[in-house]
């Protein structure tokens, strides 16, 4: 076949004109391409069929969802088309892709790319991959875990950071002391959790690569070559580095990651709209920004026109200044109004004209770009790319460019950020990698929402991803959530009203008495999962105050809560938390018997990136904050069920959810959710309790 293919081109090239030529050659390679994908497809389906139908000689536990999953996998490989499908909790959602997507690689010798959203995510796959490999007898294979860049130690700022700090006895230090001994490679592999500042300062930022004189050492720099320059079969990214990677082959050609791939997976995908536009924002602080003009402005060195472009970049120094100045005053006004609930502070317009800064960038940015790339070619590059993000931000709120959406919000050091990224995710990723070439597969346990059809189900994630292709059949959990769940659903309790402060106290007093008679219940062994951070520090405060039979486990700063979970397994107690609680916390058996939803995790309207989303729909409650609440209340509901015996209470203490208050998404919810029995009657879950949770109880007493 390959040599009568190549005859055939052979004869085109002599019958055709050039432009022909081209035309037709690609014609037949692809033609060709296609045929090879669709055998090789065929031969992954079969052996999927194959080996679910031993899956006891490959030490795989028999799932109905597992196999229609990787089946479906398999099919859109050998059709050339993506996949959305819905995996939920328990199906073996890893396996139900690694099976075909090993397969694939067996059968096609090109990479698997796998991106997920978090690290434990990351590392449970890499483990998974490894395991499937051994038993389908694939042990040549490599498999790479890439991690991103800020997971990774850097030699070269410990050393700086200990040259420049004399006290040995600060936090700082420790950690650079352990990183420069080469203790510390990873976040991971420190004991406790380290804060987000502190870690910043031994982190990986801006890597020098090549020219680093520490990376035959480095975690970091290993990873990138390795992925980049060997054969590897499987390539575990997050997501973050994964949409890096597609932007840039977009633009130049040539990605970070690999340029031949068979079959591309994203896990947890309905993070994955958030995680692009965390990739795709540009971040200034003034303090950031005249570090970076300095670092240009010393790249004139020994240019004699450099004083007049020296002047040019002190007038956009002088400009970024006057507009941070006002907008802090614009931030300081919200706040008073309390106009804005939101951790971004929406940013329209700035009362400024920027046409003659915008001018000034573009000169400075011709002029950067014909400088002789000697030995500061990388810094030239740097810097033309860095005047560019200012020219767009310029021209953002000039007004010149409407593509983009600006905010404002607090960094880590609390100095006030002002960000842009661009409006429309959808048709990002749809241009970048929906209509390529391959097949893209997106899954998660929350992708769905109550619908009529799976058109419907599956209408919100498809539109916000800008997705094309096959919507899977959703994989349902096996769990006996019927026999093993209860929900509480709380009819008393005063209905929260957003914006109004006096009704947010009252209602957190009277949610803080139902905690303690719901963890009473339980004695203990109960997650509270709170949507503000706020109320969670009323909370806490409030309970400081008093005495309670079960100990109180508080979520702490930072994004490793290892020690967090750890207390919290030991103690039996009850753990307080937010934000990241919601999601991959993985508590089997009796430790967790209980979650509660302190309020419905409706986003806030006026965060910028909600606001442009109501304000392009026809019924922004309907569109867009039930959907959004309804993929945060899955996850975070989905915490208590994780094993086919535990056993446990889901309480919901928004009374805007009970039955009397008639509110319109309530049976969205219910339907959403897998808990069957739903009682808004708290006799009912003690007697639960009792009846199906005792023997819980004598199991860990």
């Amino acid at each position: 076949m390959r040599t009568l293919v190549l005859l055939l081109c052979d004869m085109l090239l002599l019958v055709c004109t050039e432009k022909e030529r081209g035309g037709k050659l690609i014609y037949w390679f692809n033609s060709y391409n296609t045929e090879i994908i669709k055998v090789q497809g065929e031969k992954v389906v079969q052996k999927v069929f194959d080996i679910y139908s031993q899956s006891g000689s490959y030490g795989l536990t028999p799932r109905e969802g597992q196999e229609n999953m990787s089946l479906d996998i398999a099919e859109a490989f050998q059709n050339q088309t993506n996949l959305l499908i819905e995996a939920g909790v328990g199906i073996g959602k890893s396996f139900g892709y690694l099976i075909p997507a090993l397969l694939i690689n067996r059968y096609s010798q090109k990479p698997i790319i796998i991106a997920t959203s978090s690290i434990q995510l990351s590392e449970q796959i890499y483990n998974d991959a490894k395991f499937i490999s051994e038993k389908l007898g694939f042990n040549y294979m490599q498999i790479v875990l890439g991690m991103g860049m800020n997971n990774y130690a850097c030699k070269l700022k410990s050393f700086k950071l200990i040259e420049e700090n004399r006290d040995v006895d600060t936090p700082d230090y420790f950690i650079a002391e352990g990183v420069a001994k080469g203790e510390i490679q990873l976040r991971s592999d420190t004991q406790e959790s380290i804060e987000d500042n502190s870690w910043s300062k031994v982190s990986v930022s801006h890597c020098r690569y090549e020219r680093c004189e520490y990376r035959h050492s480095c975690n970091f720099y290993k990873m990138r070559m390795q992925i980049k320059y060997h054969h590897t079969s499987v390539i575990i990214v997050n997501q973050d580095l994964f949409v890096r990677d597609i932007i840039k082959r977009n633009q130049t050609g040539d990605g970070l990651i690999t340029n031949i791939k068979a079959l591309t997976i994203i896990d947890e995908a309905h993070n994955f709209e958030e995680k692009v536009r965390s990739a795709l924002t540009e971040s200034f602080t003034i303090k950031s920004i005249n570090l970076t003009i300095d670092r240009m402005i010393s790249l004139f060195d020994h240019k004699s026109e450099s004083n007049d472009h020296i002047q040019k970049f002190e007038i956009i120094k002088r400009r970024f200044y006057y507009m941070f100045q006002e907008i802090d005053r614009l931030i300081i006004k919200l706040i008073e109004n309390g106009s804005s609930d939101s951790e971004r502070f929406p940013i329209h317009t700035v009362h400024s004209d920027f046409s003659r800064e915008i001018i000034l960038l573009g000169d400075l940015q011709a002029t950067l770009s014909l400088f002789d790339e000697d030995k500061k070619g990388r810094e030239i590059d740097e810097a033309v790319q860095t005047l560019d993000k200012f020219l767009t931000l310029f021209s953002t709120l000039n007004g010149d460019v409407e593509e983009n959406l600006v905010w404002v919000k607090k960094d880590n050091h609390n100095n006030h950020c002002i960000e842009f990224c661009p409006k429309n995710i959808d048709e990002v990723l749809f241009n970048n990698l929906f209509k390529l070439k391959g097949s893209v597969i997106l899954t998660s346990a929350t992708l769905c929402q109550s619908g009529n059809d799976i058109e419907d189900k599956y209408s919100y994630i498809k539109k916000s991803l800008g997705f094309e292709g096959v919507l899977g059949d959703p994989q349902t959990s096996p769990y006996d959530y019927v026999n093993n769940s209860i929900m509480y659903v709380a009819n008393d309790l005063p209905i929260y009203r957003a914006g109004d402060d006096g009704n947010r106290l009252e209602y957190l007093d009277e949610v803080l008495k139902r905690i303690i008679d719901l963890c009473d219940i339980t004695n203990g062994r109960t997650m509270v999962l709170f949507s503000a951070k706020e109320d969670l520090q009323y909370l806490v405060g409030k309970l400081g105050l008093i005495q309670t039979r079960w100990e109180k486990v508080i979520q702490k700063s930072g994004s490793n809560q290892d020690s967090v979970i750890q207390r919290f397994r030991e103690s039996k107690g009850v753990l307080f938390g937010t934000g990241i609680f919601w999601e991959g916390i993985n508590i089997q058996g009796p430790d967790l018997i209980q979650v509660i939803i302190v309020k419905l995790p409706f986003p806030v309207p006026t965060d910028p990136v909600m606001e442009y989303k109501m304000n392009n729909c026809n019924d922004s409650f309907k569109e867009v904050l039930i959907p959004e609440m309804l993929i945060k209340l899955r996850q975070g509901t989905g915490r208590l069920i994780r094993s086919e015996t535990d056993k446990g209470i889901i309480s919901i203490l928004d009374s805007r959810l009970c039955e009397v208050a008639n509110r319109e998404y309530r049976l969205d919810v219910l339907k959403a959710l897998p808990f069957k029995t739903v009682t808004e009657n708290l006799g009912v879950v003690k007697e639960f309790a009792e009846s199906k949770l005792n023997s819980t109880f004598s199991e860990v007493s």
